[in-house]
């Protein structure tokens, strides 16, 4: 979400990091009540994810400070944060960078510059994200923002994250939680072998795309039967707006870590960690706080964009239909994230999906 507003705002990313945490928590109010409601879709739907209302007109007047707000929702770009517009990330966009560490690597960079001078004295730009990032991230929200989640229910930032991942996906992140969270009953633990299984599948369809002579083994019907039951089971997790504050809270969190580290933003710069990519950014800063990034790091990057797009086609049901299958293998928007997901999901996993299935023996 933060890495849409900078595409918005003058200035940028730089000046994001420099406004006030009340406006920060002013645009994302702005970013969920603006957000798209298709009413004709049902509730969860990517354009319809949550009947739940932000604040009242009324109160987001008195949070606003500046009027530079409502021109970020204002624009006339067909992909950015106008009124009725804003589609914010899938959850899976969360969980790839949170399986970095970057979460705990910043919290740790917080923490050593607020208790001493360990990692030097912050520039001016650093002393800005430092506040914001300590403001929004690393305490008590404020009260009725639709960012608010913890509560004496659930006291914990990061277990409410990790029990919406697991829900979602059946899925823990890749190191270990600090406390136990709760795993319900109710989560899609069948969703990483149907994903799989439909990854296989698709990529079986883009190596023969072109294959106008001899047998052609790709399975229209079997990939739109997978997508279908993708589709059943995360909009199952979504049903009644369920879901839909963990998800825009956990993506706005991971997309403000994102942007920092997207260039040599002045905390990078303040902890001397610029470098090229975000990897090695997260690397560099690693070493300096002593908490180890994951070594698959630049997959988990690589991926985040792709499959948040990926799974929200899916939501739509873009593929539900075998006559639609095609578009996964030969379409100039649709393929490329296909062949990022297939490549990093087996990297970082380890179960190569472009490897030939073997048959059973008989």
């Amino acid at each position: 979400m933060f890495r849409q507003l900078t595409r918005q705002i003058p200035g940028g990313a730089e000046l994001l990091f420099r406004l006030h945490p009340i406006d920060l928590t002013s645009l994302l109010e702005q970013a969920w009540t603006f957000q798209r409601n298709d009413l004709s879709q049902p509730v969860g739907h990517p354009d319809h994810r949550s009947d739940i209302p932000g604040l009242p007109v009324r109160l987001q007047q008195l949070f606003e400070g500046f009027d530079r707000n409502q021109r970020v929702f204002s624009s006339t770009s067909p992909d950015d944060c106008r009124p009725g517009y804003v589609r914010w990330e899938h959850l899976s966009y969360a969980y790839m960078l949170e399986s970095t560490r970057l979460m705990e690597i910043f919290r740790r960079v917080v923490a050593l510059y607020r208790e001493g001078e360990e990692l030097g004295v912050p520039s001016n730009g650093a002393e800005h994200w430092l506040r914001n990032t300590e403001e929004l991230f690393f305490r008590e929200s404020a009260p009725f923002f639709v960012t608010a989640l913890s509560s004496f229910v659930r006291p914990n930032g990061d277990s409410i994250r990790r029990n919406a991942y697991y829900r979602m996906f059946g899925m823990d992140l890749t190191h270990p939680a600090a406390e136990p969270y709760p795993k319900p009953t109710a989560a899609n633990t069948q969703f990483v072998s149907v994903f799989e299984e439909f990854l296989r599948e698709t990529w079986v369809g883009i190596i023969n795309v072109r294959n106008t002579i001899g047998p052609n083994p790709t399975d229209h019907a079997k990939i739109a039967d997978l997508a279908e039951r993708l589709f059943d089971m995360l909009t199952t997790r979504r049903l009644a707006s369920n879901l839909s504050r963990e998800e825009f809270w956990a993506i706005s969190t991971m997309a403000w870590f994102h942007l920092t580290l997207d260039f040599n933003s002045p905390i990078v710069s303040s902890l001397r960690a610029e470098a090229t990519s975000p990897e090695q950014r997260l690397f560099r800063i690693a070493e300096r706080v002593r908490i180890p990034a994951h070594a698959m790091s630049k997959s988990f990057f690589d991926v985040a964009d792709a499959i948040s797009r990926l799974l929200i086609n899916i939501e739509t049901r873009a593929f539900a239909d075998a006559a639609n299958v095609p578009v996964l293998f030969n379409d100039p928007l649709i393929t490329p994230d296909v062949q990022t997901v297939i490549t990093h999901w087996s990297i970082t996993t380890g179960r190569d999906l472009k490897a030939p299935k073997v048959a059973p023996n008989p």
